[in-house]
């Protein structure tokens, strides 16, 4: 399993957070515990199997793709905060 970098950048984002006791940390929090639910589960995600309850298998695949793309949006929400912190 490699390390994706919505993990990376909100690892880097909670621990500067954390340090300098700034506020929204459940921020980067949230995108971190969302890139690593991604990385555990994207080959499912994209495979065309779906098992025997299809319609579970859709919504379920359905819900981790929209984790996933939390974890990418995360990505710039992270990078905005670290901003936001720094000028504000």
């Amino acid at each position: 399993m490699r390390i994706n970098s919505a993990i990376i950048i909100a690892l880097i984002t909670l621990l500067i957070g954390f340090f300098s006791k700034q506020p929204y940390i459940w921020i980067p929090l949230s995108v971190l515990i969302s890139g690593l639910i991604d990385l555990c589960t994207r080959r499912w995600v994209v495979s065309d199997e779906l098992g025997l309850w299809i319609k579970t298998s859709a919504l379920l695949k359905l819900l981790l793709a929209f984790i996933g793309f939390y974890a990418m949006l995360g990505q710039i929400i992270c990078i905005g905060l670290i901003i936001w912190w720094f000028v504000f």
